[in-house]
């Protein structure tokens, strides 16, 4: 089952990249389309989310590092220019909003989860061509996120900022920030191993054991005030498998055996709420409320890709096969229900009659990240 599921997964990771190689990128103004329509038509003059050149960086640099084919360093290196020449604040520093198709600034507004996403790209190209000038680039993101959006009493980052860095949420916090600016850290500290960033990013890692797991439910709990008080009732599948593997990379970066131990089992721990919103197909539900059990009764192609990695190192941490067997059941619901045979990439999702939902296959919520990660996780777990 290993070996057919991993090699299922290495083909659909060169699909995937594939995909946005050929099809996404900007031929007449650089760098890669900013939105796909659901058809699969390109919107030539759609607004360029840094979240999502984030995203492209992140996932070619990865399939460069793990394969060395030449046509995805050259991929990577065409989104590290766009992302360096048309992504970054020149007057503020930082990481602007958006950008229009030609990468002047629209939106110069700066979200910490964009600043973490930028981190993780940054580093993942660090890996693969490492160069002073994007170090420098990475560790002014790292900086400035500390200086204006870091709670040095409470712990954690604030909501977003103003392009001069006024802070435009103070009062509320959140799991999906957190999270996001934990992936930054974790890859940052692998090309970086800074004292200062080793410190927050065990904060960090701890803020989640101690504060963002619920120790009832074994759920993230996703919304907070400035204290850390938990607001409201929803839960999240995918952010729950996602904390699950990406909280045990954090302390094994780290190398800090005790913050490991907690991270095993809260990976366990995290992996069993999760599995509360997988269906009998294998699909995992979108999102839920706790109080009215009522279902977000959507199957959205993420939490299905973060459900394969988390599903895959819950065996690999318990050694109980029945995670494997999960893992295998969700690729077979992806394979049959997410992939779209005949457009090529992943589905925005499916509906409770797993009827096709017509959003966007590539935009400013849809990238090449979760799904092309969780095909080089499952690629490397099981080789």
């Amino acid at each position: 089952m290993q070996t057919t599921l991993r090699q299922s997964i290495e083909r659909e990771r060169d699909n995937i990249l594939t995909f946005w190689d050929q099809e996404m990128t900007d031929h007449r103004f650089g760098g890669f389309y900013g939105k796909m329509a659901a058809d699969g038509q390109p919107d030539p003059f759609a607004l360029k989310g840094s979240v999502l050149m984030s995203r492209i960086l992140q996932s070619f640099s990865a399939g460069a590092l793990q394969t060395g084919r030449a046509e995805w360093l050259a991929a990577a290196g065409r989104a590290y220019n766009w992302f360096r020449d048309h992504c970054i604040d020149p007057e503020f520093g930082g990481v602007v909003w958006d950008t229009d198709y030609a990468g002047r600034c629209q939106n110069p507004r700066k979200e910490p989860h964009a600043m973490g996403l930028a981190l993780y790209a940054l580093a993942t190209w660090q890996q693969v061509s490492p160069s002073t000038e994007t170090l420098n680039i990475a560790k002014g993101i790292y900086s400035l996120l500390q200086l204006y959006t870091h709670d040095p009493v409470r712990g954690g980052y604030n909501g977003g900022c103003a392009r001069n860095w006024e802070p435009e949420n103070p009062d509320e916090k959140s799991a999906y920030i957190q999270l996001h600016i934990l992936e930054g850290f974790t890859a940052l500290y692998g090309v970086w191993p800074d004292d200062s960033l080793r410190h927050h990013l065990q904060d960090l890692t701890t803020l989640f054991l101690d504060k963002i797991i619920d120790p009832e439910t074994g759920h993230l709990r996703l919304m907070f005030d400035n204290e850390w008080k938990p607001d409201g009732n929803k839960v999240s599948y995918g952010h729950d498998f996602q904390a699950s593997w990406q909280l045990l990379r954090a302390a094994e970066a780290l190398e800090d055996e005790a913050l490991t131990t907690r991270c095993r089992e809260a990976a366990i721990r995290l992996t069993d709420a999760a599995l509360e919103g997988m269906d009998a197909d294998g699909g995992v539900w979108y999102a839920a409320d706790t109080e009215t059990k009522q279902l977000v009764e959507e199957k959205r192609w993420w939490p299905q890709a973060e459900a394969l990695v988390a599903l895959v190192n819950a065996w690999q941490i318990s050694g109980d096969e029945k995670y494997l067997i999960r893992a295998g059941e969700t690729w077979s619901f992806i394979d049959q229900h997410i992939l779209d045979q005949q457009l090529g990439e992943w589905r925005w999702g499916v509906d409770r009659n797993l009827d096709p939902i017509g959003e966007e296959k590539a935009g400013f919520r849809k990238g090449p990240c979760h799904n092309s990660r969780a095909c080089m996780e499952i690629v490397s777990r099981l080789q």
